[in-house]
């Protein structure tokens, strides 16, 4: 390919100590927990909460970044009811699923890194396809959370910046459905694009650290 990468034959050695494993998965989850915290602070227009958790996944695979991706929301629930002052939301775990299926999307396109990596112009047209197919799943699994099981546990926290938006569109005689989907739908893509090529950013970058530890290995074996 013309570079030294690592692929995942060689990432599997990498990631051979479960404590490296664990200590990836919780550098992971604050890292999602801190952008997620700047993204609110600085009010800007998507969510940025699943970067480390799609960069674990280009990294070290499938489960390590369910980990982290289904952690997220509970964990986030937690801290900004407890900053809040307010009850805890079961009902707003369940985005968990989302992050978890945009995990799922990212894993599916990515898993073959001979592929993925094949050619700069192949890695940024599985980014892209990456993008489109999560940001898919992402709507139109937390529209169809918002409306069909919310109901059902009558409380959230209240956190979602589509709940007033999705009210004024019913007030507009929007179905309900449609009136979760339709603000999602450029936001999320927004956010996909950004979090996606964000995130393998970081992998290029922990993959580089990587080839640099080996040639330092190397050259101390050498001596």
């Amino acid at each position: 390919m013309g570079h030294n990468i690592i692929l995942a034959d060689d990432h599997g050695a990498l990631m051979k100590p479960v404590t490296k494993t664990i200590l990836l998965c919780v550098i992971a989850e604050i890292g999602n927990i801190i952008s997620s915290f700047i993204v609110a602070w600085l009010k800007l227009p998507c969510f940025l909460d699943t970067i480390f958790s799609a960069a674990i996944t280009f990294y070290a695979g499938l489960v390590p970044g369910l980990i982290v991706a289904g952690l997220f929301n509970p964990v986030m629930m937690v801290l900004r009811c407890s900053a809040a002052g307010v009850s805890y939301a079961v009902y707003d775990c369940l985005y968990a699923i989302c992050g978890m299926l945009i995990v799922f999307a990212t894993w599916l396109f990515s898993r073959n890194k001979r592929e993925f990596l094949f050619s700069r112009t192949i890695t940024v047209l599985y980014l892209l396809i990456i993008v489109l197919f999560s940001s898919f799943l992402s709507f139109f699994t937390a529209t169809a959370l918002d409306t069909f099981v919310q109901p059902l546990f009558h409380t959230s926290t209240g956190f979602s910046v589509f709940d007033n938006i999705s009210g004024v569109l019913r007030q507009l005689k929007m179905g309900t459905f449609l009136s979760y989907l339709v603000p999602r739908i450029p936001l999320t893509v927004l956010d996909r694009l950004v979090s996606t090529f964000a995130a393998f950013g970081l992998y290029k970058l922990m993959v580089r650290l990587d080839n640099h530890k080996q040639m330092k290995d190397v050259e101390v074996e050498n001596v």
